[in-house]
């Protein structure tokens, strides 16, 4: 009997113990499939399939409805030798900074941008960020940046799933982490829009990690 007892003990999931939460992607929805053949818009050299531009926006918080965006303000700096910003951020208003290409290659995804200042760079993260408490079951980082080109970290794995499109980071020290913003971070006038620099990766899928992805006007 005491043998049965213990067997059970080890068999239980890591979910019971002392309420450690395990990270791990979300479940795909129904139209997930679908979802990725209609981002098969265009051929490029180099990459599997390209997409058309898109916006993503927060589906929840008093940022729900803005816009994936790239401050004014970015700060430059450096990816090992190539060149990158920080100051990924969330936008009310969307202007050509605002749309994004998915480019599939054999790594996974790029998320491009494609217009404004930027154009061509893609979102990458940055293994040296520090990570912070938000809150006190979730711990993020401010990793994310925005490279003149392709860097070891800058591939993403996407899951549409029913509450909206989750992105996970595919390698680096950050692998298996998630897209996530901070949801009472302050914002601040650019040019006629409020804009808020608080895009973070988060360990595990939180409400934040959810986004409405929808064709660039």
């Amino acid at each position: 009997m005491k043998r049965i007892v213990l067997l059970l003990l080890s068999a239980a999931p890591l979910t019971g113990l002392s309420g450690i939460a395990v990270a791990g992607s979300p479940p795909a929805a129904k139209g997930h499939e679908a979802f990725i053949k209609g981002l098969q818009e265009h051929k490029e050299k180099g990459a599997r399939n390209v997409s058309s531009a898109r916006t993503l926006s927060p589906v929840v918080s008093r940022f729900k409805g803005w816009f994936i965006d790239i401050t004014e303000k970015a700060r430059p700096g450096k990816l090992g030798d190539i060149d990158a910003v920080e100051g990924i951020s969330l936008a009310s208003k969307a202007r050509d900074t605002s749309g994004w290409q998915f480019v599939e290659t054999e790594k996974g995804y790029l998320v491009r941008a494609a217009g404004g200042k930027y154009k061509g760079w893609v979102i990458a993260r940055d293994d040296s960020a520090k990570t912070r408490p938000e809150g006190p079951n979730l711990t993020v980082t401010p990793a994310l940046r925005l490279a003149r080109s392709a860097t070891d970290n800058c591939h993403w794995k996407l899951i549409l799933t029913k509450r909206g499109l989750v992105l996970e980071a595919l390698s680096g020290k950050y692998k298996g982490w998630f897209w996530d913003f901070g949801g009472g971070d302050p914002s601040h006038q650019e040019s006629g829009r409020e804009v808020a620099i608080n895009v973070l990766l988060a360990e595990k899928v939180v409400a934040g990690s959810y986004f409405a992805v929808k064709p660039a006007e």
